[in-house]
């Protein structure tokens, strides 16, 4: 599956070349031509190591790697990394685009004051705190198919109406 509709992409080019040229007739066609982003909807990534699961957009769906490993930065004690998984054929590099820390709370407590605009925290689980991280600017080229996916996937991660959560498998969220 592409990481997006490809008429999408092209109809949205396609727009904004027509407002820039100030054309109202390329315009109609424009607003006649152009389909609809197919939206998906949210679901759930299990993270076995914690016993959790994580509720994610429909736009990550397909677009991400995880890698769920221990580690020690800044005191935590896990590391639960989601990478972007660009067209491999196309020599594309994945990269970073989130990262789920667990920490004890004593330890997230030393750390916070350096972390708090870094890292947010998602949530509380007994004695743990689980923070996430995100890229405040995607690492592909300005333009590119990767870049308008991550943006995508970004936007939708922290928009209002994001559903991204935490739930641990007792059923409650946190």
């Amino acid at each position: 599956m592409p990481p997006m509709p490809r008429r999408a992409i092209l109809a949205a080019l396609f727009a904004a070349l027509t407002l820039a040229c100030g054309s109202e007739e390329k315009a109609k066609e424009t607003t006649v031509a152009a389909a609809p982003a197919v939206a998906l909807a949210p679901f759930q990534q299990e993270i076995a190591s914690v016993k959790a699961e994580v509720t994610l957009p429909g736009s990550w769906k397909y677009g991400y790697r995880l890698v769920d490993r221990p580690d020690t930065t800044f005191g935590g004690h896990q590391a639960i990394e989601f990478h972007y998984t660009a067209d491999s054929a196309a020599g594309v590099p994945p990269r970073l685009l989130m990262v789920i820390r667990a920490f004890k709370k004593a330890n997230w407590e030393k750390v916070r004051k350096s972390q708090d605009n870094i890292s947010r925290v998602l949530v509380t689980q007994g004695d743990e705190v689980y923070t996430f991280s995100i890229v405040t600017k995607s690492p592909y080229p300005v333009g590119s198919a990767s870049t308008l996916r991550v943006d995508a996937m970004m936007l939708d991660l922290v928009g209002e109406t994001s559903p991204f959560k935490m739930r641990f498998r007792d059923g409650a969220a946190r």
